[in-house]
């Protein structure tokens, strides 16, 4: 309240011609400055204050009656819907701190309200004058219009710290300072000579420089100069000196040239803080996505390159050095066949992967050239520009915990728990690739243990998977590498000899063997004799390896039939002979 009485006594005083109204009103200016800068928070409080500033400013000067509260209440009107407006349109962070807002500040405080206002006040002056109100009228309009463009940006600044901070990051480097410091001062002495005398008017010097002040200092140094050059041509006006005064034209001509003036001033170097600060927020939008990418790109566990059509690398960044050996400045300029040294790519895959149109995405996974422990995902991905294909962005994605969790699943799902034997999935998977080599010779035998059940019943259940891992591991131990050695389930087992039906035969025989002679303690000096029944069939081509498995049960059969502890071939003959009897 005593800022704003002291501000508004000035401008009574020192910008008003005998009775006529003040030249320009930043008063409100003040009050709107609390408001946008969060110093006042209740719009009631900020309109009682400025409706009782006004009156006791007015009392101050001399005004006295019951018109000065209808002037007054003008004022108030003017703080109450600046502020609704404030609340409506900004919602967040201060005023002025984008052009939009900047845009609808102007558009709202600096017209629409003062025309009200001025309506309001014009009438006011005309009730109690018993004149016409145009004159009154123009006089309140650029007043409060002109003080609240010229002073509400700098006020709003100085309340909220902006200023305070613009000059401490100005202080913090030299050159700053000294720059800010030489375009104010030059802007201010140039002003002062220029508003000082009335031969010569050169009133396009002072906003010449007010707009190159703005652009070097930016907005909030800008703003405040601007408020300091129009504060001179106010001041030097009313001692009647400067250009403005040069024409004879009455108080009145010359308050209205003066508004003008201040008017043009204003929006101009308004005009440029507004392409200023746009340019500078997309500056600074700019710098934070570079720092961002830059952040990401530190951090990456990919490394992304950018390629041509010809293959070469525009640009690399990421993982580079931890994925290809080298670092994202290193492979620049180099072709990406040679950076990856994977066989899935070379010239003629690169050419077709850019001439395919249907293709956008090209793909494929190995091993890395630079350390063999390491499993890589490749892709290439398309981009245009210009509707033209201009090249693809290269990613290599570290898979190589995700390949061996992919194998561990599949070792689970094709081996058995118990003995780590192939299971029946395992096997079956084992013998399409099998069927589908140039292998064509090999003996399916069908294996079980002799007595299992016995042996569960009477020992338990602990002493038959010991039984099944042991036997498991003797099979292991007498097939070679090349075979095929599977459980089924319980104590059936299925080996897969690539060897033709004699070779076959010795294998199982010896196995037979090993397992009668191997001792198996099931405690300390407990131990069991365990034996075991082969019967396996030979393959001959086009046969179903479900006719295979089955021909091999049936001789399995056998062997438990004539006396177990022993290896049956499957007998085709007597298959058919026992059908005919049948």
């Amino acid at each position: 309240m005593f800022l704003y009485v002291f501000i508004a006594y000035l401008s009574i005083s020192y910008t008003s011609y005998h009775v006529g109204h003040a030249t320009i009103w930043p008063a409100d200016a003040l009050m709107l400055a609390s408001i946008f800068s969060r110093k006042i928070d209740n719009i009631s409080s900020a309109t009682l204050i400025t409706f009782f500033a006004n009156l006791i400013a007015q009392t101050i000067c001399g005004y006295h009656g019951f018109y000065m509260i209808l002037y007054a209440l003008v004022s108030s009107i003017q703080i109450f819907l600046s502020c609704h407006a404030y609340r409506i349109y900004i919602r967040k962070g201060l005023i002025f701190s984008d052009y939009k807002s900047i845009l609808v500040f102007n558009v709202s405080s600096g017209v629409v309200f003062p025309f009200i206002c001025a309506i309001l006040g014009g009438s006011f002056n005309a009730i109690e004058a018993g004149s016409p109100f145009l004159g009154d009228f123009a006089d309140w309009f650029f007043s409060l219009s002109l003080g609240n463009v010229a002073f509400t940006r700098p006020f709003t600044y100085i309340l909220s710290g902006a200023l305070r901070d613009n000059l401490k990051n100005a202080f913090s480097t030299g050159k700053g300072i000294a720059i800010s410091c030489l375009s104010i001062l030059v802007t201010v002495v140039a002003s002062c000579l220029v508003f000082n005398q009335s031969e010569y008017p050169f009133l396009f010097i002072p906003s010449s420089l007010v707009i190159a002040n703005s652009l070097l200092c930016g907005e909030v140094l800008g703003s405040s100069t601007v408020m300091f050059v129009s504060m001179l041509a106010i001041h030097f006006t009313f001692k009647n000196s400067g250009p403005i005064v040069l024409r004879h034209l009455g108080h009145l001509g010359q308050e209205a040239i003066l508004q003008i003036y201040l008017l043009f001033l204003v929006f101009t170097e308004r005009a440029v803080s507004i392409i200023f600060m746009r340019n500078e927020s997309l500056m600074q939008g700019v710098s934070a996505r570079e720092q961002m990418l830059n952040l990401m790109m530190s951090n990456a566990t990919d490394s992304i390159v950018s390629i041509g059509c010809d293959g070469l690398c525009r640009w690399a960044g990421g993982a580079s050095l931890d994925l290809l050996g080298r670092s994202a400045s290193d492979i620049v300029g180099e072709n990406i066949i040679h950076i990856l040294g994977a066989e899935e790519v070379n010239e003629s895959v690169l050419r077709s992967f850019f001439e395919d149109d249907s293709k956008t995405i090209y793909t494929f996974s190995g091993r890395s050239s630079y350390r063999k422990i390491l499993f890589l995902n490749v892709s290439f991905r398309k981009f245009w520009t210009g509707g033209v294909v201009s090249g693809a962005i290269v990613t290599v994605h570290d898979i190589t915990k995700e390949s061996e969790k992919l194998a561990d699943a599949i070792q689970r799902s094709e081996k058995d728990q118990l003995t780590r034997l192939l299971n029946r999935s395992g096997f079956n998977e084992k013998m399409k690739t099998l069927l589908g080599s140039e292998i064509k010779t090999f003996c399916l035998s069908y294996i079980d243990i002799d007595h299992f059940k016995t042996i569960n019943d009477t020992y338990g259940h602990e002493v038959g998977d010991l039984v099944l891992t042991k036997i498991s591991n003797l099979m292991l131990a007498e097939m070679r590498e090349v075979d095929i050695v599977s459980r089924f389930g319980g104590d059936e087992f299925v080996i897969a000899v690539l060897s033709d039906e004699e070779k076959a035969a010795e294998v199982f025989a010896r196995l037979v063997a090993r397992v009668q002679a191997e001792v198996f303690e099931i405690s300390p000096g407990r131990t069991l004799q365990i034996t075991i029944s082969c019967g396996f069939a030979k393959y001959t081509a086009g046969k179903m390896l479900d006719l295979l498995i089955q021909e091999a049960d049936t001789a399995l059969y056998d062997a438990k039939r004539t006396g177990r502890n022993r290896v049956c071939a499957f007998n085709n003959q007597k298959m058919v002979l026992e059908a005919v009897d049948a």
